[in-house]
C-alpha cells in the first residue's frame, strides 16, 4: 500500500470543505480546527482495507413536484462504487423507492455490476424478509450479503435528531447543554429525520438509520463512515450537538441535528465532493493512481444530466429537475473534482 503524505490529504480535505452554498459547516473551526478534521485521511486508510462495503445514499426533496431524490448523494455513491469495484471490493448501493432509480440509472450508464438494494419505507413490508423496516436491518446483517459486510458508507442520507437522552450519551468536557436543548427542539422535532428547512420527512425516507444502529450494536467490527454537508446527516452525531448548533445558521438549525454516529465522519462542502476525496485517496493509497484521469469532472456532469433527464433527480436546494448540485452550476462544482484528482495524483 502506498502511504499517503500529510500535504496530500490537506489538500484534499480543503478541496472537499469548499462552501459555495454558504451552510458554514464545512468552513466551521473550533479551537483553530474544522469540525472532523483529518477524518478523511483516517476513513481512506480503514477503507483500503476493505472486502466487503455497503453504500447508502439518497436524499428525497418533497417539495419538489413530484418528490424525488436530489443530486446530491447519489452521484459521490457511485464515483465510489466505480472506484471500490475497480479495487476488486465487493459493493452494494442501498436506497429507498426515492433514491433507487438514481441508482439504477448510473450503474447502466457506468455499467456497474453493484448490486443494488432498497430498503422499505416507514411500515412497509421488507419484500424478501417478510418484516416491517424497523426489521430489514436485521434481516439484512443476518443475510448472506450482510454477513460478508466490512464498511458501511452514509453519503448524504438523512437521520433522526437528537433527543435528550442522546443529548446525554455524547462525549463532550462538560455537562450536555440540555436546557439550551430543550428550548431549541420542541417534543414533536425530537427523533425525527428533518430536511434543511427544518420540515420533518419521515414519510419520504427508509429509517437507514437503524442499519447503522444495529451494525454498532451487534457487530461493531463493521467500521462505519459518514459523510455529510448540512448537519442533519447520518455521522453528524459523532461531533457534540452544541458544536454543529453553533456552527449551523438559522434559528431552528438545532431541530435538525442528525444523533447518529459513525465510526468516521467527512465534513465537506457538498456531500459529492466528500466522496470524491474518499475515493481519489484511496485510489491513491493503494497506488492505481492510473484510474484517476478518466473519472473528472465532465464525467461527472454527463452523470449528473443524465440522472436528471432520466431518472428524475432535482436540485435539493432549487427544488427542480436542473443539472445543478445544492445549487451550484456544473462549471463551478466540476471544478472540484479536477482539484481532487490533482491532489490525490500529488502524494
Amino acid at each position: 500500500m502506498t502511504p499517503l503524505r500529510s500535504t496530500t490529504c490537506d489538500a484534499l480535505e480543503a478541496v472537499v470543505r469548499r462552501d459555495p452554498g454558504g451552510r458554514g459547516l464545512a468552513g466551521f473551526r473550533t479551537q483553530g480546527r474544522w469540525l472532523a478534521a483529518g477524518q478523511l485521511e483516517q476513513a481512506a486508510h480503514e477503507l483500503a482495507a476493505a472486502r466487503s462495503v455497503a453504500i447508502v445514499t439518497g436524499f428525497c426533496i418533497t417539495a419538489a413536484n413530484p418528490p424525488a431524490a436530489e443530486t446530491d448523494g447519489p452521484p459521490g455513491a457511485l464515483y465510489l462504487a466505480r472506484a471500490l469495484a475497480a479495487l476488486g471490493i465487493e459493493t452494494a448501493l442501498i436506497s429507498d423507492r426515492f433514491g433507487l432509480p438514481l441508482l439504477e440509472c448510473g450503474c447502466r450508464l457506468w455499467g456497474l455490476d453493484s448490486e443494488l438494494i432498497e430498503m422499505p419505507l416507514g411500515n412497509a413490508k421488507a419484500p424478501s424478509h417478510g418484516g416491517d423496516a424497523g426489521d430489514w436491518s436485521e434481516c439484512f446483517l443476518n443475510s448472506p450479503r450482510g454477513g460478508r459486510l466490512t464498511h458501511l458508507i452514509s453519503i448524504e442520507r438523512v437521520g433522526p435528531s437528537h433527543t435528550p437522552d442522546s443529548l446525554a450519551a455524547q462525549a463532550r468536557s462538560g455537562p450536555p447543554p440540555l436546557e439550551e436543548f430543550l428550548r431549541d427542539v420542541p417534543p414533536e422535532h425530537r427523533d425525527v429525520c428533518h430536511n434543511m428547512r427544518g420540515q420533518p420527512i419521515d414519510a419520504y425516507t427508509a429509517p437507514a438509520h437503524r442499519l447503522f444502529a444495529a451494525a454498532a450494536a451487534r457487530r461493531p467490527a463493521i467500521k462505519t463512515i459518514g459523510i455529510g454537508d448540512g448537519g442533519n446527516e447520518i455521522g453528524m452525531g459523532s461531533l457534540p450537538w452544541e458544536t454543529l448548533r453553533a456552527a449551523l445558521p438559522g434559528e431552528d438549525a438545532g431541530r435538525i441535528i442528525c444523533r447518529i454516529a459513525t465510526d468516521y465522519l467527512i465534513v465537506a462542502g457538498i456531500s459529492n465532493w466528500g466522496a470524491y476525496g474518499l475515493a481519489c485517496a484511496l485510489i491513491a493509497l493503494r497506488g492505481r493512481g492510473e484510474l484517476l484521469p478518466g473519472w473528472d469532472g465532465e464525467s461527472q456532469v454527463r452523470l449528473i444530466e443524465h440522472l436528471v433527464r432520466e431518472a428524475g433527480a432535482v436540485d435539493g436546494v432549487t427544488r427542480k429537475p436542473e443539472p445543478t448540485v445544492d445549487g451550484v452550476r456544473m462549471e463551478d462544482y466540476s471544478i472540484a473534482l479536477g482539484e481532487t484528482i490533482r491532489a490525490a495524483r500529488q502524494f
